[in-house]
C-alpha cells in the first residue's frame, strides 16, 4: 500500500539557496529583511506553490491506487492543509531565522542576482512544471539518452554538479525519512485495538525497498538535470560546477536539506494520520 507513496512527494533537485546575516542592530528586523530577499530572489512562494500541487496530485493518486476513484472534497481539502504553501512559507522562514548561517553564505546571495543566477532559478521552475507530465517526463529522458551516447564529457559535467551538490544521496535519505515518518503517522493514529507496526518493522519495510528507491531516485535527477541544463553553455555548466564546490555552496545545501526534510517528514506524518482516520471511517 505504501510503496507508491515512496518518492512521489519528495523528488527535489532545489537549487541551493542563500542568506545573508548582518551583525548589526536591530538584529531581528535585519535578518527578516534578509530572508524577504532570498524569498524574492529564488522565487521560493513559486517553488512552495508547486510543491503543494505536486503533494496534493500525490495524495489524490495514492488513494486512486488504493481503489478509490472517487476523491470526497474533504479529503483533497486536508491535502490542501497538510501542503498549504502558506504554511511552508512561514515554517522555511522561521527556520532560516534559527540558523546564524547568513554571514557564512554572504558571497552567495549576489550570485543569484546576477543574470545567470536567474536564469538558474527560472530553469528550475520550468524543469519542475514540465516533469509533472507524462510528455515530460519523456522528453527529460530522451535528452539524457542524447547526451550519453553523443555527448559524454557535456553529462560527465553533469554528473559532477550532481555529485558537488549530493542530489542523488539527499533524495534518497529525504524520501526514507519521509517514508518513515508516514509510516509513523499511520500506524500510531490507528485505533488501540488494531494491528500496529513496530517501528523495528517499519524501519525494516522502508529499507527492503532501499535499491528500488535509489533506482528511481538516479533516473528521476539525471533526468531532471539533461532538461534543467539544457539551454546553458559549456562555460555556463563550468561556473556552476565551480559554484557547487564552493563552501558557501555546500553550506547553504547542507541547511536547506535540513529544513525541506524537516517540513515534509512533518508533512508525511500529517499525511499518515490523515489517511488512517480515512480508513477507519471506509474512505480507503
Amino acid at each position: 500500500m505504501f510503496n507508491y507513496f515512496l518518492n512521489i512527494f519528495y523528488n527535489k533537485i532545489i537549487t541551493q539557496i542563500f542568506l545573508i546575516f548582518f551583525l548589526t542592530l536591530p538584529v531581528q528586523a535585519i535578518e527578516k529583511t534578509q530572508v524577504d530577499r532570498l524569498v524574492e530572489v529564488l522565487s521560493l512562494k513559486e517553488l512552495f506553490e508547486e510543491l503543494r500541487s505536486e503533494g496534493v496530485a500525490a495524495g489524490i493518486e495514492m488513494l486512486k491506487e488504493e481503489g478509490q476513484g472517487q476523491q470526497s472534497q474533504k479529503w483533497v481539502s486536508k491535502l490542501n492543509e497538510i501542503y498549504s504553501s502558506d504554511s511552508m512559507h512561514e515554517f522555511f522562514k522561521n527556520e532560516l531565522l534559527k540558523l546564524n548561517i547568513f554571514e557564512d553564505v554572504e558571497s552567495a546571495i549576489d550570485f543569484y542576482e546576477t543574470t545567470f543566477g536567474k536564469k538558474l532559478i527560472k530553469n528550475e521552475l520550468t524543469t519542475r512544471r514540465i516533469l509533472k507530465s507524462e510528455l515530460g517526463k519523456a522528453e527529460a529522458k530522451k535528452i539524457f539518452n542524447q547526451l550519453k551516447y553523443f555527448k559524454p564529457n557535456r553529462l560527465k559535467v553533469y554528473q559532477k554538479i550532481i555529485g558537488e551538490n549530493h542530489y542523488i544521496e539527499d533524495n534518497v535519505s529525504s524520501s526514507m525519512n519521509s517514508n518513515l515518518a508516514f509510516y509513523q503517522g499511520y500506524s500510531l493514529s490507528l485505533p488501540s485495538d488494531k494491528q500496529r507496526l513496530l517501528e523495528a518493522e517499519i524501519i525494516s519495510k522502508i529499507w527492503t525497498n532501499e535499491i528500488e528507491t535509489r533506482k528511481r531516485m538516479t533516473e528521476w535527477v539525471m533526468s531532471f538535470t539533461s532538461y534543467n541544463y539544457k539551454d546553458l553553455t559549456r562555460v555556463e555548466l563550468n561556473n556552476l560546477l565551480d559554484f557547487s564546490k564552493s563552501l558557501p555552496s555546500k553550506r547553504l545545501n547542507n541547511t536547506i536539506n535540513y529544513i525541506l526534510d524537516k517540513a515534509f517528514e512533518d508533512q508525511s506524518y500529517r499525511l499518515g494520520q490523515a489517511f488512517a482516520t480515512l480508513s477507519e471511517q471506509g474512505g480507503a
